[in-house]
């Protein structure tokens, strides 16, 4: 795995509950590709971003699944991301935000941040488009043990809380939740995890995840990952969903990572199904 990855989370499990109540050597490239993509990130990190996650500010090492991995003591990731959201709807409702990403790396083990979700548009052919300010979301990650000859996998603590902005957001509080990574190679590896929520409005939510991924080089590691998520609301159906996600990630420098990828939800109860187009760009400061 890279070290030092994009922040991790499902794309549309934030959606889901909020819709109830509306990586060694590196390849180097010149300097003038390095000033474009710089260029091309700040362009996106206004325009555009990902959806949010289950718990923000927190760091992984693939597409969406977090990793037990933390962000070098004193050094911080700043990551801008974006996604597109088509719904399966009567609507045709389309959907892009924006956001960014601030983790600091305060001990060896453990480390802290914030998801600023800065940008949340959506439009439909039966409804007024609309944008808002997203939700701000903090988040907490702390290894308690690490993979050796004794222990076959790492362990860590995860758990967050989302602060509504206005609008239909509401307090999300996630009070703890682990994460496991495995390294069976030095290419392949695996990251799984499971979170609990409670929400605003008597209501909880419960996120798994699993993901996997193989460096086919010394920078590029294809991923594929699987998701559920449940909410059940007091007085109101439950909604579910089961979603997979293609992607990739790609050390560009020792300070810049690129991910991509590509989420349909494979099975949904009582919402609508959609497909979300994610990027992500993992600075290392």
């Amino acid at each position: 795995m890279h070290k030092y990855g994009i922040s991790g989370r499902v794309h549309c499990m934030r959606r889901l509950f909020l819709s109830r109540y509306k990586a060694s050597r590196k390849i180097i490239f010149s300097d003038k590709l390095k000033f474009f993509l710089a260029a091309f990130v700040l362009f996106y990190l206004f325009i555009l971003a990902q959806e949010a996650r289950a718990v923000g500010g927190i760091s992984n090492s693939k597409v969406v699944v977090p990793s037990t991995d933390t962000v070098p003591k004193k050094h911080v990731e700043v990551e801008p991301f974006f996604s597109f959201e088509f719904v399966d709807d009567r609507d045709n409702t389309f959907r892009f935000g924006g956001g960014v990403r601030l983790t600091l790396g305060a001990l060896d083990n453990l480390e802290l941040g914030a998801n600023v979700n800065y940008l949340d548009h959506e439009d439909a052919n039966l409804i007024q488009s609309d944008t808002n300010f997203g939700v701000i979301e903090t988040g907490v990650k702390f290894r308690f043990l690490n993979q050796s000859e004794e222990f076959p996998f790492s362990l860590a603590y995860q758990g967050g809380v989302t602060f509504p902005t206005g609008g239909d957001s509401v307090w999300i509080v996630e009070p703890g939740g682990l994460i496991l990574t495995k390294n069976f190679t030095d290419r392949f590896s695996m990251d799984a995890d499971f979170v609990f929520g409670i929400i605003e409005n008597d209501a909880w939510s419960f996120v798994t995840e699993v993901g996997f991924g193989y460096y086919l080089n010394s920078w590029f590691q294809p991923v594929l990952e699987g998701a559920f998520g449940y909410e059940d609301a007091r007085g109101e159906e439950s909604v579910s969903l089961i979603n997979i996600t293609a992607g990739f990630t790609a050390a560009a420098t020792d300070w810049l990572t690129v991910i991509i990828g590509v989420t349909p939800e494979v099975y949904t109860e009582n919402k609508d199904k959609e497909v979300i187009i994610t990027s992500a760009f993992t600075f290392l400061f």
